[in-house]
């Protein structure tokens, strides 16, 4: 597993040593050049005390030589003089050959037994019997060749780029200590919430950003997005935990009424007419309970498929085909239903979706209509969205209990659900294939006048 610190740390001190590397050259470059520059001055200095050292010669076939009584130079230096004609007038002992033989003038290097010299090699015009000679002089054109070794300059360069080498090193390794300080202070933000959110488990869904994370600019969203991640993970499981308890409580009711049936029966001996109509009323909560059950997993498929619909449908006909079949049930309650479907409106849900809608969303109404009543269903467009309104003229619901109806398992009258067969589920069906559509529903509603359910969805092209 790869270290963000170390990562972090191995960057910093491979720029830092690049940058090293690169100034000790510039370092050794610049010390090479300024300490060669005033070495040549040097040598310079010391060929112009050799040609003052040039005297004449007393040799007739000489006209100068080199007087060493004149001449003071380092025992490790090499120097010759030639005369015009080339030949040599004077040398110091056992020049190697190399050093002293005539080439160009300038400056150069010339290696020895392993030994580097700088060589500086001149032409230049020696005046002599200046005094003899009406104070012009004789003119005394000579080469004078000059080499010294280059051992102590070397060492001087290597010295000081020595010296830049140790104090990089010596800031490379500061530079180590204090970035790892600061990087665990710096990363302590990032271990405390690594440590929160290691707290979070099943039974304890809980999670406080620390104050360290918020404060850091790069760590707050990620601070609060799992602050928001974990708040609606816990409402989630808490719903869950709440329809798993309501689911229990609904069916060990719905249990509880068909054998409290059997054992009015068995209470006494009944004649069969009495048995008969007992077994029905055991065969009617059965029938509840199978209803619930089977609403209780239609919900679950609806909410497992929440990631979107894959089928697009036209809205009217499967909505006027959930109205003909709770034509009988409305009849019964007495409840007349009108209709309003535009055509041609296709919508992201499949057709059965849509029937389950219509049909939960209509036989709410119809039981929540007063006797008599009409309920009105209307397909319309409006805009880029496809409009479905069931709207009745009944009971209403309280403004208190309107934000919890699409709830599962939330009804406001308790005592309704034996006997209209209402298990609280209609309406979070209908707002799971609503999400699973990506669209809304919303319902208003007042008291003793009414209730109108309006759901939009958007249309396909």
């Amino acid at each position: 597993m790869t270290s963000l610190k170390r990562r972090t740390i191995s960057i910093v001190l491979v720029a830092e040593l690049l940058c090293a590397i690169a100034f000790s050259g510039s370092a050794l470059l610049h010390e090479r050049r300024a300490r060669m520059r005033a070495f040549d001055v040097t040598l310079e200095g010391r060929s112009d005390s050799l040609l003052g050292a040039i005297q004449d010669a007393e040799d007739v076939d000489d006209n100068v030589t080199v007087d060493p009584t004149e001449l003071r130079v380092p025992k490790q230096d090499v120097f010759a003089v030639y005369n015009r004609g080339g030949r040599l007038l004077g040398t110091s002992a056992l020049a190697p050959k190399e050093l002293i033989s005539v080439r160009r003038d300038g400056f150069f290097d010339e290696a020895v037994d392993g030994r580097i010299y700088r060589v500086y090699q001149r032409s230049a015009m020696r005046i002599i019997d200046r005094e003899e000679h009406d104070g012009v002089g004789l003119q005394r054109p000579v080469t004078i060749i000059y080499a010294a070794p280059l051992d102590h300059v070397w060492a001087g360069i290597l010295g000081a780029v020595s010296f830049y080498v140790g104090v990089s090193l010596t800031l490379l390794v500061i530079t180590a200590v204090v970035m790892i300080l600061l990087l665990r202070r710096l990363l302590e933000p990032i271990h405390a919430l690594a440590v929160e959110a290691a707290g979070v488990t099943s039974n304890s869904l809980r999670f406080v950003p620390p104050e360290s994370a918020l404060r850091i600019g790069e760590l707050e969203p990620l601070a609060r997005a799992l602050s928001e991640t974990i708040e609606r993970l816990r409402q989630a499981v808490e719903k869950e935990h709440r329809f798993v308890s309501d689911a229990a409580h609904e069916l060990k009711t719905s249990i509880a009424v068909a054998r409290s049936s059997i054992q009015l029966l068995m209470l006494r001996t009944r004649s069969v007419e009495e048995y008969g109509a007992g077994l029905e009323r055991v065969l009617a909560d059965n029938q509840r309970i199978e209803e619930l059950v089977a609403q209780m997993l239609l919900l679950g498929r609806f909410e497992e498929g929440q990631s979107g619909c894959q089928t697009t449908s036209e809205l009217a006909a499967p909505t006027e085909r959930a109205i003909k079949n709770l034509l009988s049930f409305a009849e019964r309650n007495h409840i007349a239903i009108a209709s309003d479907l535009a055509r041609g409106l296709q919508v992201p849900l499949a057709a059965e979706q849509i029937e389950i809608l219509v049909s939960n969303l209509v036989a709410n109404a119809v039981q929540s209509s007063f006797k008599d009543a009409l309920v009105q269903v209307s397909v319309m467009r409006s805009g880029d969205a496809a409009v479905l309104q069931v709207r009745d003229w009944g009971i209403g619901i309280a403004a208190e209990a309107q934000p919890l109806v699409f709830d599962r398992f939330y009804r406001e009258d308790t005592s309704r659900s034996r006997d209209t067969g209402g298990s609280g589920l209609g309406l979070a069906i209908c707002k799971s294939i609503v999400d699973t559509a990506c669209g809304s529903i919303s319902l208003e509603s007042v008291k003793g006048q009414g209730t109108t359910v309006t759901v939009r969805l958007n249309v396909v092209a």
